[in-house]
């Protein structure tokens, strides 16, 4: 008699084809396990802006929300839906499912595995902030007691974060568990002609920036790279912006009256098909990540995957993934004339810049490749 697969549940606020960083870890994840046996469900809500469902090995539920806002969503049927799992991994932050993945832990018990992958602390700005606040305030305590194990993507982080005094009174629940990148898919090519030609950029140094633009991700900083191309005052350089949403406008505004509309490209949403060769046209990619929202920068090892120098904002997590003066460079967040230096140092010594990306690349293969990942999460599955 065939034994029967271990069912497991992802649960995550955003995916793709979405382009966000939790969203795609979940799917790696998923893709990996259902690939090796398991049998695997992705709950996720169906916002109005989706596109059509992803083909995969494994299954997709996409969850009406009973109240939406942005990328926010309640989706309290997640409670019965996940009542049949062996194991469910929780991506938080997603605080329209925390209520309803903790009833069902509470239902369950033991015969149910609660992992909670912890992405990020939830910091926001304005009003938003306050309520995440209460929010913390609230649920997170309770979802951390609740949890068989919590994921955090690095050490450096962990320390930085809301949810450090509590890996104090417990640390035999915390294992560290990075992003992963697909490195046979992400991975070093010649700059592809056509884009040079469409983008104008023979002659010139590209420093790329990729991620999404609108108002959930306001913590990517793209209005300081833009200032900073600004004060570099060098019309060999342009600055390729990868993304869309609702900023975009504000963005392509800002550049415009910077008097940089001919110097910064906006591509739009690109899939990962076109964004490799966007990657591989590059001198230098940036991330210039604001707060702790920032917690990894999956972003950053797709780039380093590529074999392409890196310069990303000094923050706790990210800092770990770019070695200042080994694969890359960084400086404070939101100092633009820090920016602007570390972009001329760059760009003006190329012999470093590939040396550079020659150990991101090497540091990808050694610790981010989705294979040695999932080894690492099985173990936490069953340990």
């Amino acid at each position: 008699m065939t034994e029967p697969k271990i069912k497991i549940a992802q649960v995550v606020n955003t995916f793709p084809p979405y382009r966000g960083g939790m969203g795609n870890v979940c799917y790696h994840l998923a893709d990996q396990l259902s690939r090796l046996g398991y049998e695997v469900t992705v709950f996720t809500p169906r916002y109005h802006w989706d596109e059509a469902d992803l083909e995969s090995f494994f299954n997709i539920h996409k969850l009406t929300p009973q109240f939406q806002f942005g990328n926010s969503a309640i989706v309290l049927q997640a409670f019965w839906r996940l009542l049949k799992f062996q194991i469910v991994h929780f991506h938080y932050p997603f605080m329209g499912a925390a209520l309803a993945v903790m009833l069902a832990k509470l239902v369950r018990g033991k015969k149910m595995k609660l992992i909670v992958h912890y992405h990020m602390d939830l910091v926001g700005q304005g009003w938003k902030s306050w309520v995440y606040k209460i929010y913390n305030a609230i649920f997170l305590k309770s979802m951390l007691a609740r949890a068989d194990q919590v994921i955090a993507t690095s050490e450096d982080y962990l320390r930085k974060s809301l949810i450090y005094p509590h890996y104090l009174k417990n640390l035999d629940k915390f294992t560290i568990v990075p992003n992963g990148v697909d490195i046979n898919y992400f991975q070093p090519a010649p700059k592809n002609q056509g884009l040079v030609d469409q983008y104008g950029l023979a002659g010139k140094k590209t420093i790329l920036f990729v991620g999404a633009l609108d108002a959930q991700h306001y913590f990517k900083g793209v209005n300081y790279l833009i200032k900073a191309v600004e004060l570099l005052k060098r019309t060999d350089v342009k600055l390729v912006i990868v993304g869309d949403g609702d900023l975009r406008p504000i963005y392509e505004d800002m550049a415009e009256s910077y008097g940089l509309a001919e110097r910064v490209i906006f591509t739009g949403y690109l899939p990962d098909a076109q964004l490799v060769d966007h990657y591989n046209l590059c001198d230098i990619f940036v991330l210039p990540s604001i707060d702790k929202s920032e917690a990894f920068g999956m972003v950053l090892i797709e780039a380093m995957a590529c074999a392409k120098p890196v310069l990303a904002s000094s923050l706790p997590g990210v800092r770990e993934v770019v070695e200042a003066k080994v694969n890359g460079r960084i400086f404070k967040p939101k100092d633009v004339n820090s920016l602007s230096l570390q972009l001329t140092f760059m760009l003006n010594d190329t012999a470093l810049c590939r040396e550079y990306g020659f150990n991101g690349r090497a540091k990808v293969e050694q610790q981010y490749s989705w294979d040695k990942i999932t080894q690492n999460l099985l173990k936490i599955y069953f340990p």
